[in-house]
């Protein structure tokens, strides 16, 4: 969460950047900040000595979706900073007690 939360407080204040942002997580250059973000929230996840490298990307790859939607949501649109992460944090923690 530590990786996650900057992303979603900097989404939340520089609202002009947000669908650019957004967009660049979807359809951007791999070696872009946004995806960048997926290959910290991965190296944590190799942290873990069960966690193969492979299945950190792919793990990666589904915190990154949930940061996505978690931010793009409609019905999101006025939650706050702390509403939006303890959102990924619960969709997260259901991922990662499988």
């Amino acid at each position: 969460m530590a990786i996650v939360r900057p992303v979603v407080e900097c989404n939340r204040t520089q609202i002009d950047n947000r669908r650019v942002y957004l967009r660049e997580m979807v359809f951007g250059d791999p070696a872009r900040p946004p995806h960048q973000t997926e290959g910290a929230v991965a190296a944590v996840l190799c942290g873990d000595a069960q966690v193969s490298e492979v299945d950190a990307a792919r793990t990666a790859r589904v915190v990154s979706a949930v940061m996505f939607l978690a931010m793009a949501a409609g019905v999101n649109v006025a939650a706050s900073v702390d509403e939006i992460v303890r959102d990924i944090r619960e969709q997260v923690a259901v991922l990662l007690t499988r």
